[in-house]
């Protein structure tokens, strides 16, 4: 009888032990094998500062992981159907000419708990959304869901910044940029704690762009629950506002098509096809004189 228990209770370690490491092997996915970083190591955020480098801003990719043609791909869910990682060469053949017909992700991630919040002055009060891992406007997929996440208004805003940074140097040098985007949960938690965002330009290996960040997935005055997506008000670092010095080059974003005017940080502005977008620094007077007008959506 007690070599019976015995036995129950070894075969009970081993598939116990054997689930831990099948699921710590299926998070760790081929986008992601190369990514040597630790949460634990992440500060909490203070309310200012809304991204932290990571490494000295050296990505993680490998010579093998660099590539020299465009291409995307997503890592597999892991064993409780959270998204990996999202890893692209991307080149101006592969991003879109035409401005997104359809912005509604019709994907639900982990995690999706959406409340509304008087304290959150976009997103229509809500506090979540969907974000893509590769932007839209890279050459993401908004149907894949292997490439949706459920983050914070604050997060995606953010997101985009780095997005759109992106999408400037490949706009002005038609190179390639290899970037790969990895949510970071924590334990057994279903709403990830931040993204770790990489990029580094192909052809001048580095030089002309090149970071590596983790950007937080928090929201000004709302506490999240990250091991079910619920939240609660909390009104800490309510006033915050954007914070981090994302060097640009451009005082504005133009459709070109619709012949608008964006803040670079207008999430609209992140759906605007390659073709229809171009960069400026004039001031808002000389672009309406020339036949522009400030777009709604961000009122620049």
């Amino acid at each position: 009888m007690k070599k019976k228990i015995l036995c129950i209770v070894i075969v009970g370690v081993i598939v116990f032990f054997g689930y831990r490491y099948f699921h710590n092997l299926s998070a760790k996915d081929v986008n992601s094998k190369s990514i040597q970083f630790s949460y634990e190591e992440i500060p909490n955020f203070n309310g200012r500062d809304a991204y932290i480098t990571v490494n000295d801003n050296k990505p993680y990719f490998t010579n093998d992981e660099i590539l020299t043609e465009s291409s995307v791909k997503y890592g597999p869910p892991d064993s409780i159907k959270r998204v990996t990682s999202a890893m692209a060469c991307i080149g101006y053949d592969s991003m879109p000419e035409d401005d997104a017909k359809d912005d509604d992700i019709s994907v639900e991630p982990t995690g999706w708990n959406n409340v509304q919040y008087d304290c959150i002055k976009d997103n229509d009060g809500y506090c979540q959304t969907k974000v893509q891992l590769i932007s839209w406007n890279l050459c993401g997929s908004a149907a894949d869901k292997r490439n949706v996440i459920a983050v914070s208004p604050y997060l995606r805003q953010n997101m985009n910044m780095f997005a759109q940074r992106v999408a400037r140097y490949i706009d002005k040098t038609n190179n390639h940029v290899m970037y790969r985007v990895t949510p970071i949960f924590q334990g057994e938690e279903i709403l990830c704690r931040g993204v770790l965002v990489e990029a580094y330009s192909v052809e001048d290996s580095g030089a002309g762009l090149s970071f590596n960040v983790f950007l937080y997935n928090v929201q000004p005055g709302i506490g999240y629950i990250y091991s079910s997506g619920e939240s609660t008000y909390t009104g800490e670092y309510e006033d915050t506002v954007f914070s981090g010095d994302i060097t640009r080059d451009y005082a504005y974003i133009l459709n070109e098509k619709t012949m608008t005017v964006h803040k670079p940080d207008c999430l609209q502005a992140a759906k605007i096809g390659t073709k229809n977008k171009a960069y400026s620094n004039a001031d808002i007077e000389d672009l309406t004189g020339a036949g522009y007008k400030s777009a709604e959506c961000c009122n620049p």
